[in-house]
């Protein structure tokens, strides 16, 4: 009897088990693409934009600085989650990573800039910066259409 209960509390751990595989919770995008660039892209790289146009002037603003840019960085990884024909594809993921990639290079560079507060440390902070619009512009050219806007640095 024992053997039989024991088998019984398996058979239903077992189908708890599966049943929650089944239903695992999985990242999903909730607007699509051109929502998602108009509510969250463009906002986190208009901040960031801000940001660069003139040196920080002291820890508090360099803190700032990588923040709007790990921002940036942490909201182009939802890129990796949209849904549309191209979005599949390897050329989707490696448009997206370039603009993850380069977005964490600012903030790289606005933690030397940190630590340091050198000038040096802006210059390329500004640099960095420059190759975030180089990577969203290649992506829009390639999976953009006519609607993808043109990214000013």
């Amino acid at each position: 009897m024992a053997q039989i209960r024991l088998a019984i509390v398996w058979l239903v751990l077992s189908v708890v088990v599966v049943a929650q595989e089944g239903s695992a919770a999985r990242p999903e995008a909730v607007v699509d693409t051109p929502e998602f660039m108009t509510f969250f892209m463009k906002p986190a790289y208009v901040e960031l934009q801000h940001a660069v146009e003139q040196p920080p002037a002291d820890r508090a603003a360099w803190s700032a600085l990588y923040v709007k840019a790990v921002r940036l960085a942490e909201t182009a990884n939802l890129l990796f989650i949209r849904h549309h024909a191209d979005a599949d594809t390897p050329a989707w993921a490696e448009r997206s990573a370039a603009a993850r990639q380069a977005a964490a290079d600012v903030a790289t560079a606005a933690m030397l800039g940190l630590r340091s507060a050198r000038a040096d440390d802006f210059t390329l902070v500004k640099s960095k910066s420059a190759q975030v619009a180089g990577a969203c512009n290649a992506c829009h050219r390639r999976f953009g259409g006519t609607n993808a806007p043109t990214i000013r640095d």
